[in-house]
């Protein structure tokens, strides 16, 4: 085979490795896409774990997200109004979304608590897995009936 024959078939494969190369990038660096808002209406139970935890377990109405089935928090008391919980809210397809909120606890009347939220979306798996987002919220927690509601609004990117 001629030099000159070498050095074409050099060049070729040199030129279809960066052009696989570039394919490769293109495909992994995904464009961030655009916020959307959301909404989402989430009940269900409170209970206590101990002096400075509690959990929450319930259902989510959310949209732009998807259908949601199921909601899990775990709660620290960080002070005597304030507290932080982390989220999960599970798609009908088992991906998840992982919030951190921080909450101001305002007492209405005996056992009976308004949270004023803020949240940041810290994590996910499936189509959440590179989600980015924030917001703010209210929760309403009746410790007498160990019942919760809870609204978010904000935007997420995913």
């Amino acid at each position: 085979m001629s030099n000159n024959r070498v050095l074409q078939l050099v060049a070729v494969v040199v030129m279809v490795m960066a052009l696989a190369a570039s394919g490769i990038a293109v495909r992994s660096v995904r464009a961030a896409e655009p916020a959307v808002p959301l909404k989402a209406s989430i009940s269900g139970t409170v209970s206590l774990t101990s002096e400075t935890t509690f959990a929450l377990d319930g259902t989510v109405k959310a949209n732009h997200i998807g259908s949601m089935n199921d909601y899990q928090a775990n709660g620290v008391f960080t002070g005597e109004n304030t507290d932080t919980l982390t989220e999960t809210l599970t798609a009908a397809n088992g991906d998840t979304l992982t919030i951190l909120c921080n909450q101001t606890l305002e007492a209405i009347s005996p056992g009976i608590f308004r949270g004023t939220d803020t949240w940041t979306i810290i994590g996910g798996t499936g189509r959440f897995s590179n989600a980015s987002g924030s917001g703010t919220g209210e929760t309403q927690v009746n410790l007498n009936t160990g019942t919760f509601t809870k609204d978010l609004t904000g935007a997420i990117s995913y």
